[in-house]
């Protein structure tokens, strides 16, 4: 019974690892690109024309443009790929645990990962897929015991 379970428990890591890999570097992307003191963030509700110059005696070499807020930027790495890593951490804790409802929520968070994330959607909906058979293969804790 250890054994199946610790099965159970590795194939459902390495199924949901690429999805946490992904969710982990583009969140450390953001916070590189919010914490750059070279990058400028502008609104894009105006029609304004932007012109970055950089002099003989600035700091920066390169000035890096992000159309859109710092706050949009923040809220979209919490929500999409914040939820991804949500998702896979939910999906795995159900494992160890032996719950099957926090396994299938990892999966159903797979599933909306994959209307949002449409780059990676394919690896989303597949990860989503692979959770709901691998949630057949936790047993409740209840029987468990009995067993």
């Amino acid at each position: 019974m250890r054994r199946a379970k610790l099965l159970t428990t590795l194939l459902g890591v390495v199924t949901v690892w690429p999805i946490a890999g992904i969710a982990l570097w583009s969140i450390h992307r953001t916070v590189v690109d919010l914490a750059d003191p070279c990058a400028n963030w502008e609104d894009t509700s105006g029609d304004q024309t932007f012109v970055a110059a950089i002099g003989p005696d600035d700091v920066c070499r390169a000035v890096t443009i992000h159309y859109g807020s710092k706050r949009r930027a923040a809220v979209i790495a919490a929500f999409v790929p914040g939820g991804m890593l949500a998702a896979s951490c939910l999906a795995v804790i159900g494992l160890v645990l032996s719950r099957r409802r926090l396994v299938l929520a990892g999966a159903s968070g797979m599933f909306a990962a994959t209307i949002v994330g449409f780059s990676i959607a394919p690896v989303t909906l597949i990860v989503g897929i692979a959770l709901l058979f691998i949630a057949r293969r936790v047993k409740f804790e209840s029987d468990a015991v009995t067993a």
